[in-house]
């Protein structure tokens, strides 16, 4: 055993493997920019500036402007239409655009139709045909024809023109009158979910005295929320605004719910520009349109709300007016009423960038998609990983294992060019494939004693023998979902399924965000405020799960057992409504259901149906995040709306091929191991050393809790003991793989230190635990790691039996270890330090010490 002194040493070393990442990639590409002093000269004086070097090239100049164009080309304003945004933009010199409509200048021929503000807003004045002139700074011009529709018979639809007003300006939202007690005595539904409601307490509610229907702008409404009484939000709409005018015509012509035949329901939202590239960072004005079901196409910029995704890649204020801060690539997200809505703001992030990406060689459509869009954006991608790295990296992510040293000599020794390949088929038939994906989709699915005490291992073992057997994933969600029987008999493996939760509500969250990728929980006691799911949605969805019930103990049964059978008489009831809720896909597809008939039934039916727009997508996404660290939308179970993947129609392109190949898991797996993006290394290159987005690199990611203890014990050549715990009592104690364990009551210190997810509550899509202080405590200062390396038994000590040279035993450390060679400078560092030593073996021991407590031993890149 090492003494203090000489540990000291060690730890000290360890401190600067860690920051060098022991000879490996780091964790994160560095992100400090460098700092370089310029001396400028002010009033005679020599002063110092600071100035922060941005990554990659300079943004080049504006372009010059050599054509103008403006959307909309024609249109027409309506009396119920508080406007319209214009947009103008230009051509750049690098095939980008440029936006202008800031800086324009604007003619409007004849005047008194239309006025047009500075930010391009146009909004009516009289009735008529007016052109509109968009001039840019060097004289050039477009122009548009804008009718202003003179009819003085407005429609009104209280859902459409004023609730969304109140959405805009943060009057329904939870911190406001939205919250469920509502403020000050006022309760509007949250976002505006609930219409009717919304409308009763306004005209009805404290016998109407927030309206003055006689002097309108003496309603009490209007003066607090322009700041002219009192008001705990303060000044919210400002009294010149369209918004003040549309809700001052409104109480003017009696404050109705409806009136008039109106344009219908609101059948589509559309943001403009859909996805835009501009030619330099800089400003971006956004365009939102409604469009009814009579065909009207309304303007809602100013009655929408927009955010960004990265707040250090871009900006976007309350009018739409986004910046792209830097050269790189964002998502901006719309929402108007329960309408989510993403645009995509770019631009080229190395321009001056020569890469041939032609020459990239492509297995499959992973690498056509992914380099295709690296190309657009020029940014290249790092080149393939070393052989071992691979190995190592394939090893770990296909069985959580590591490579064994004759395994690391044979791969690089292989000349096949195809050996990558052959290496995940041949990993994907061990058994130890099956082990580690069977707890994968444990972890999706929670199977723990905690949450199925009557038949956790019945369902483990059904979910195994549905890895063994490759069960297409549209066939084993569908018997999850519709299994009925004893969950604790041999084969009632997957009705525990219908067990989990304590109602049809929670039943149907865990179900659609597990198998589509969609997050139904805050639609429960309202619509989504961040998502397109509304409240009729959820308790549609529940529906399905209403009839799930229990029988009562059959004789000689545990009191707590009981088939799980269809009640006919189950149901649940709507929260807004009061009354029972039907079954109803979402998106709104009614279900029709005798009394006898399990709903679930046609819900499966619906969710594995090939042409269904979530389940594949969401299996895809899952897939690639078990081998990435992150999903093409993260989180890996969020495909919601407001949340777009980075590389869509690379995901569509994987979720089709997944649908083709019958909802083969095994195919998507290999295609993922098997692709060049998936080979590629983790250490950046000049261009895309920024990159934490675009998947032009790989990410290093901390090793699971069971590739860690395994990583451990094949290192150290020892054994991991279990107390399996079947059936109650204390078990039986066995020697097994740390991922051959698939119950999170069976314990493990080991496991438990290193993130294992203990099943109680959700889990994290992929099994990448943070890291602690209590990790660093137990391999640094613990004898977690001591005692398997000094064990009699052990590999050191068998290695050092055969006399080796200091060379050989640091080769065959970095072999058990990181599953390399030692490059030439490591090798002869440490020979000499083993060599100098008084004693070989404890030099041997720190050695094998540190680099199991290395970065790059904890770290799979």
């Amino acid at each position: 055993m090492r003494d203090r002194a000489t540990r000291r040493s060690w730890v000290a070393l360890i401190v600067v493997g860690l920051l060098s990442g022991c000879g490996g990639p780091p964790a994160h590409p560095p992100t400090e920019e460098p700092i370089t002093t310029v001396p400028v000269k002010q009033g005679g004086t020599d002063l110092a500036e600071v100035v922060g070097e941005e990554a990659g090239p300079p943004a080049p100049e504006p372009p010059a402007v050599s054509s103008v164009s403006i959307e909309p080309s024609r249109a027409t304003l309506l009396p119920d239409d508080e406007g319209l945004q214009f947009l103008v933009s230009t051509e750049g010199e690098q095939g980008g655009t440029a936006d202008l409509t800031a800086e324009v200048s604007w003619r409007v021929e004849p005047k008194g139709v239309v006025e047009i503000g500075p930010g391009g807003y146009a909004r009516a004045i009289g009735p008529g045909q007016a052109t509109v002139t968009a001039i840019a700074p060097d004289g050039s011009e477009a122009t548009a024809e804008l009718v202003v529709d003179g009819s003085s018979d407005r429609p009104w639809n209280f859902a459409v023109d004023v609730v969304p007003i109140f959405t805009r300006f943060g009057c329904n939202g939870g911190g406001c009158h939205g919250k469920a007690t509502g403020q000050n005595g006022f309760h509007l539904s949250l976002f505006g979910y609930d219409p009717s409601r919304d409308h009763q307490a306004l005209t009805r509610d404290s016998g109407g005295r927030r309206l003055a229907l006689l002097d309108p702008e003496f309603s009490l409404l209007l003066r607090k929320a322009s700041g002219r009484v009192p008001h705990g939000g303060g000044r919210a709409l400002p009294v010149d605004s369209d918004s003040y005018r549309t809700l001052l015509d409104w109480i003017a012509d009696g404050a109705p719910e409806r009136r008039g035949s109106g344009h219908g329901e609101i059948v589509a939202v559309e943001v403009h520009p859909q996805d835009v590239r501009l030619d330099a960072p800089g400003p971006q004005q956004l365009r939102v349109v409604a469009r009814f079901a009579d065909g009207h196409e309304r303007d809602v910029t100013r009655l929408s709300r927009f955010d960004v995704k990265d707040d250090t890649t871009a900006s976007v204020d309350e009018y739409g007016r986004a910046e792209l801060l830097r050269r790189s690539e964002t998502d901006l997200i719309v929402r108007y009423k329960t309408a989510v809505i993403s645009s995509r703001l770019a631009t080229l992030i190395n321009p001056e960038l020569e890469f041939d990406f032609d020459s990239l060689p492509r297995r499959n459509l992973i690498d056509e998609h992914l380099f295709a869009r690296l190309e657009s954006l020029k940014v290249p991608p790092s080149p393939p990983s070393d052989d071992a790295t691979f190995l190592r990296r394939a090893t770990l992510d296909l069985t959580g294992q590591q490579p064994r040293p004759d395994e690391i000599r044979a791969f690089l020794e292989d000349e096949d060019p195809e050996k990558r390949a052959k290496l995940v088929d041949r990993l994907m038939q061990e058994p130890l494939f099956v082990d580690f994906w069977n707890n994968k989709i444990g972890d999706l699915l929670q199977i723990s004693q905690a949450r199925f005490p009557e038949g956790v291992y019945r369902y483990n073992d059904w979910v195994e023998a549905q890895v063994a057997a490759n069960r297409p994933w549209d066939e084993f969600v569908r018997e999850l979902l519709t299994a009925l029987g004893d969950p604790s008999a041999l084969e009632g493996g997957p009705v525990n399924y219908a067990l989990e939760g304590q109602d049809a509500r929670e039943r149907a969250e865990l179900t659609a965000q597990r198998f589509l990728g969609q997050r139904f929980r805050c639609a429960q006691c309202h619509d989504h405020p961040f998502d397109v799911w509304t409240q009729d949605d959820y308790y549609g969805l529940a529906a399905f799960f209403a009839k799930v019930g229990r029988a009562s103990p059959r004789p000689g049964q545990m009191m707590n057992a009981g088939l799980v059978t269809v009640n006919p008489d189950g149901f649940i009831t709507h929260l807004r409504t009061g009354e029972k809720a039907d079954p109803i896909l979402p998106g709104g597809q009614a279900v029709e259901c005798s009394p006898g008939d399990d709903p679930r039934i046609a819900l499966a039916d619906w969710m594995t149906a090939p042409d269904n727009p979530y389940f594949s997508r969401a299996a895809a996404n899952w897939v690639w995040a078990q081998f990435f660290g992150r999903g093409l939308a993260e989180p890996a179970d969020d495909l919601s709306a407001g949340n777009p993947p980075v590389h869509p129609e690379l995901l569509d392109a994987l979720a089709a091929d997944f649908v083709a190949h019958d909802f083969d898991l095994r195919h998507l797996i290999r295609t993922v191991a098997t692709s060049e993006a998936y080979g590629l290394s983790s250490t950046p290159v000049p261009g895309n050393e920024q990159d934490t987005r675009l998947f032009s690199h790989q990410m290093p990611r901390p090793l699971s809790a069971y590739q860690m203890a395994d990583a451990l014990a094949q290192a150290t050549d020892t054994e991991l003991r279990f107390s399996l715990v079947r059936g109650g009592g204390r078990g039986t104690v066995t020697t097994m793989k740390a991922v051959q364990v698939d119950d999170p009551a069976i314990a493990s210190t080991l496991l438990d230190t290193f993130g294992r997810c203990p099943r109680v509550g959700g889990c994290s899509p992929v099994a990448t635990p943070t890291l602690s202080l209590r990790q660093a405590l137990l391999l640094i200062g613990g004898s977690e790691i001591d005692d398997r390396i000094v064990r009699f038994n052990g590999y050191l000590a068998s290695l050092l039996e055969f006399d080796p040279t200091p060379g050989e035993i640091v080769e065959n450390l970095y072999l058990r270890t990181l599953c390399r060679k030692p490059t030439e400078e490591e090798s002869e560092h440490w020979s000499a330090l083993i060599e100098s030593a008084d004693s070989i073996r404890e030099a041997s021991e720190d050695l094998f010490w540190a680099l199991l407590n290395c970065r790059e031993f904890a770290f799979n890149h």
